[in-house]
């Protein structure tokens, strides 16, 4: 029996694990991470807004995994390095015959951004999305006393890509309309978004609309890039500061520590190089974030939850070609579009077609994507928690 293991459970570790269920194949799957839990990033959005709870941003893993039955199994353990066909974890060693790195990225911070503390974070993890959220409500809960309330807020979202427009537009769509609702004075809250570029890379329509729309909401753009922060200021490439109370980054990516740890070809970023199969070695694959992915024209592909998802499929798919003596299937990766959340009910899709949908059908497009990626995932976890209670009653 072939022992498989995964290191990290995001979108590339869960669909790996899914494609290796559709096999027969005489395997034994170990899904390893840090954490219990696979978090949605894709919806932060929402989550750093107050508008959905907590735990419809995560899926457990020891009851997702379970819901495989087989030889699958789950371990909380923390990656550290490989030597040879072992992966060290802080707990204990693990031997494989395949391996699959699936470990993500991290929040890549400006020079002692990460040292502000409380008032400074990024939302590429949970616990930092989590933070933002709670920092978030105690301010629209301070100003319901009048004091506070006639004191200026600022929020800084630094960086213009993906993440950065959906989190500024989201929380002054709240803000807006929490302050209609409740009859309460939020002008002196200000949300601005710092960054050059706003969705550098994508098209000029949807890059025009989304300003647009960012405008109407009264998110404030700065077109400046962010050259050093010093406490509760930023300080801007034109020598300019703003001061701020809280602010969110969203600026950028790096390797996690696992990768920066490993001994294997890297980009000048530190992400890992892999072949045309997806490997760093024979036995040994490297999917989404923690991987430099080129499509099979040699272009760079975006960092996505679509691109990591279909890496974990082909690395699943190759791993078992391997086993079975079969030729590997060459990376071809594409790009089905983008849905980008704009405040309230209102987001862009743009197609693979070449056309975009914007406002409440593009939202409700959008909303159809998360159900259609969290709901199936849900149900199996809740599978998984039935089999689990099943097994412990009978010991």
């Amino acid at each position: 029996m072939k022992k498989i293991i995964i290191v990290g459970g995001g979108y590339g570790g869960i669909k790996a694990l899914e494609t290796f269920a559709l096999y027969n194949e005489d395997i034994e799957v170990t899904l390893i991470d840090q954490h219990t839990y696979h978090y949605l990033q894709t919806e932060s959005y929402d989550l750093v807004a107050s508008k959905i709870p907590i735990e419809d941003t995560f899926v457990y893993l020891p009851t997702l995994v379970a819901s495989f039955e087989k030889n699958f199994k789950f371990v909380c353990d923390e990656a550290l390095d490989i030597k040879e066909n072992i992966l060290v974890c802080k707990n204990r060693e693990y031997e494989f015959d395949y391996l699959i790195i699936a470990t993500g990225s991290v929040t890549k911070f400006l020079k002692g951004f990460e040292e502000k503390g409380k008032n400074s974070l990024g939302v590429k993890s949970l616990r930092a999305a989590l933070k933002v959220k709670q920092y978030f409500e105690k301010e629209l809960f301070d100003r319901l006393e009048p004091q506070i309330a006639k004191k200026s807020f600022n929020i800084v979202v630094i960086g213009g890509g993906l993440s950065g427009v959906e989190i500024a537009a989201e929380m002054r769509s709240f803000f807006n309309k929490y302050s209609k609702n409740n009859a309460l004075t939020c002008g002196n809250i200000h949300i601005k978004l710092l960054s050059k570029h706003i969705l550098k890379g994508q098209s000029e329509s949807t890059r025009k609309k989304s300003v647009q729309r960012l405008t109407e909401l009264g998110v404030e753009i700065v077109r400046n890039y962010v050259k050093e922060i010093n406490e509760q200021r930023v300080i801007l490439d034109n020598g300019q500061h703003i001061d701020f109370d809280f602010a969110i980054f969203t600026g950028g990516i790096e390797p996690s520590p696992f990768i920066k740890s490993l001994n294997f070809q890297k980009d000048e970023k530190g992400f890992l190089i892999v072949d045309e199969y997806l490997r760093i070695k024979e036995n040994i694959f490297a999917i989404g974030d923690a991987a430099k992915l080129l499509d099979k024209y040699g272009k760079t592909i975006p960092p996505t939850a679509q691109s990591a998802e279909q890496s974990g499929v082909l690395a699943a798919k190759n791993t078992i070609f391997h086993i079975s003596g079969e030729p590997l299937e060459k990376v071809d990766i594409k790009l089905r579009g983008l849905a980008i959340a704009l405040g309230g009910k209102f987001a862009i899709v743009s197609t693979p077609f070449g056309f975009n949908i914007y406002g409440v059908l593009g939202w409700l497009i959008k909303k159809g994507i998360e159900k259609y990626y969290k709901i199936p995932l849900k149900i199996k976890a809740l599978k998984g928690y039935k089999i689990l209670k099943l097994y412990k009653k009978a010991l």
